[in-house]
């Protein structure tokens, strides 16, 4: 979990201050403190992290799904997607996001959302989502980039009443659940 953290820190360089602390409740979701900071952040629930790890135990990527209060029962939203700059080109990324949609399409979820911004060091994932389906559905403006909104309509292929991450264990093989 350590090189995961390293890895979103080393690509994502500027987040809030709740996005600087949500690694924390990832890897604390059930602690007093893991619920204070989701609840602040307006988090319902993190559904999964997956962290995509070659067979050196090198972290390539990662990527998870968290619902919103808002929006729970409709949505999840894809968090940490990201891919080390030195494995992009090698269909990690695209392995991650039909990692997460399956994911989401499996737990019943009509939508999975994300947020992203114009860095630059962001357009490359900008390609990824759109070449998916991941459509822009909002924009707002920031002090130093602006937020893109995304969605992507899913079809459901199971329901969502009560099953959790820990009901996965038909994952790719090079991806590694980390509850930790």
């Amino acid at each position: 979990m350590d090189q995961a953290e390293t890895l979103v820190r080393s690509v994502f360089k500027s987040m809030s201050l709740t996005e600087r602390l949500s690694f924390f409740a990832i890897r604390r979701p059930t602690s007093a403190a893991g619920r204070i900071l989701m609840f602040l952040a307006g988090v319902k629930d993190l559904v999964a992290f997956d962290v995509y790890v070659a067979e050196s135990n090198h972290v390539l990527g990662t990527t998870g799904l968290y619902r919103y209060k808002r929006d729970a029962l409709e949505a999840v939203w894809l968090a940490w997607f990201c891919v080390d700059p030195n494995a992009r080109g090698r269909g990690v990324g695209q392995a991650l996001i039909d990692h997460a949609v399956t994911r989401a399409q499996s737990l019943g979820y009509s939508r999975i959302r994300l947020y992203t911004s114009t860095d630059p060091n962001e357009l490359a994932a900008q390609r990824l989502y759109e070449k998916n389906g991941f459509r822009e559905v909002g924009r707002t403006r920031g002090w130093f980039a602006t937020t893109i909104f995304r969605e992507k309509v899913l079809q459901v292929l199971g329901s969502s009443s009560t099953r959790t991450a820990d009901d996965f264990s038909d994952a790719p093989e090079l991806i590694k659940q980390d509850h930790s």
